[in-house]
């Protein structure tokens, strides 16, 4: 198992954002940048273009807004996430209007260049189960209801404290975990906020010691991407 703590030379801040940067580095190839934020109200990221690039956002705290170019907007919080698949180019502006959120965001590179850009939405109404993944994000040929353009699964998991849940595992694909919030224990390493755990294969059950979030990502071993 390999663990990246969180540290401050992962942070950096721009204005109202502070954001905490992970790289997963050559083995997870596709996944490419993991950032969990910190949103003060009121920031906002201008409308910008985004191109090749499989964007998840995920908001476990407060709420943002997604802004289309064409004028359309779309609430993201914990019941709601979201799926940009950028494609041959598409525009768009994000803010937290209303309150302090922390948000992840997920860049992955898809498998082809191209294509029509898409967005889609993903809406839980009563918000994450407890103790038991829910697949958010899949490839296209899997049963996810966000599906993206790459060998790419996407879960999360409210876990309890002292609850003791298995990670989930697919042959071939090697597994990224990150805390978002709260502390767990994966075997013998204990996780806290920021912190994330690899493995090239399965990893160890996740136990709650306080309250989290812990997001999951299984990414196919040696798949090819832009």
């Amino acid at each position: 198992m390999n663990v990246m703590r969180a540290q401050r030379d992962q942070l950096f801040e721009y204005g109202p954002f502070t954001i905490r940067r992970q790289r997963p580095g050559e083995v997870f190839g596709p996944l490419a940048i993991i950032d969990q934020m910190s949103l003060k109200m009121d920031a906002r990221i201008p409308m910008h273009t985004r191109q090749d690039e499989e964007i998840f956002s995920y908001v476990w705290r407060g709420s943002a807004q997604h802004l289309t170019e064409q004028g359309e907007k779309t609430a993201l919080n914990a019941k709601r996430a979201m799926l940009v698949s950028a494609g041959s180019g598409v525009r768009y502006e994000e803010s937290a209007p209303f309150v302090e959120t922390e948000m992840l965001q997920v860049y992955i590179r898809p498998a082809k260049s191209g294509g029509a850009p898409r967005t889609l939405d993903f809406t839980r109404v009563d918000g994450p189960s407890l103790n038991v993944w829910t697949l958010l994000a899949g490839p296209e040929s899997s049963d996810a209801p966000l599906r993206l353009g790459q060998e790419v699964f996407i879960y999360d998991l409210k876990v309890e404290r002292g609850a003791q849940v298995e990670v989930p595992h697919i042959a071939g694909f090697s597994t990224w975990l990150t805390l978002l919030d709260g502390i767990v224990q994966v075997g013998d390493e204990r996780l806290m906020q920021g912190d994330s755990i690899s493995e090239q294969g399965a990893l160890p059950a996740v136990r709650g010691e306080r309250d989290a979030t812990v997001m999951a990502f299984l990414v196919s071993d040696g798949v090819t991407f832009v």
